[in-house]
């Protein structure tokens, strides 16, 4: 059976699973799928969200939005047991890392102090993990539109590179830069005045990201 056709068969089957908890009040007993993050979680305005996509291409899967613009990876860990692990996902989407980024203010070894706590308490509770980067697999040397100045290159470069290495140690799928199909940045139709994707190019952000998550979810 291909990607197409098992995508099909999930798409009917969560239907009539959705359909039953929105018209007869029953418990949810889909699988959990929490997409952890920032700004690039939250944003594509109302019903814009690239978990909204999510949800649409996964109707047999609970997909939760635990974005928070700003967030940090800092900032991330301390809420991560309130708004991850008490939903018990089966999967948990980390796509965090880009505020560290434009702020600069820890070291790579630091956030990969943080990105590995969240990670492993999330095994701890039996969930599979995916982490989605802004940055894996950038040839941005040879980009001919970059959002940053060249002097941040080696920055972002190494980001991606602690990202890989924790996947690599925990057994984590990875995703990398999903943003990719809608670069560069700023221009129509993906990005909205905020300088972040809109609906259009949350949707292309999910189309990257569900393959992936289709894994993970053993689906």
């Amino acid at each position: 059976m291909t990607f197409q056709h098992k995508m099909i068969s999930c798409l009917a089957a969560g239907l009539v699973v959705a359909g039953g908890v929105v018209m007869f009040g029953v418990r949810d007993t889909r699988p959990v799928l929490v997409c952890f993050g920032d700004s690039l979680t939250t944003c594509g305005g109302k019903g814009g969200q690239y978990t909204v996509w999510l949800a649409k291409q996964l109707p047999h899967v609970r997909v939760v939005n635990a974005g928070v613009g700003g967030d940090t990876l800092e900032q991330g860990r301390l809420r991560f047991q309130k708004d991850v692990l008490s939903h018990r996902p089966a999967v948990v989407l980390i796509a965090m890392g880009a505020n560290d980024f434009w702020r600069d203010l820890r070291t790579v070894s630091e956030l990969r102090g943080y990105l590995e706590e969240m990670v492993t308490a999330a095994k701890a509770q039996q969930a599979k993990v995916v982490i989605a980067s802004c940055f894996g697999d950038r040839p941005f040397w040879e980009e001919t539109c970059v959002e940053f100045s060249f002097v941040r290159f080696e920055f972002a470069a190494e980001i991606a590179k602690m990202e890989q290495a924790v996947s690599k140690k925990y057994g984590c799928a990875y995703i990398p830069n999903l943003q990719i199909d809608v670069k560069p940045n700023r221009l129509p139709p993906y990005w909205d005045a905020t300088d972040h994707p809109n609906s259009k190019g949350n949707e292309q952000v999910a189309l990257r990201l569900l393959p992936a998550l289709v894994a993970a979810l053993g689906q």
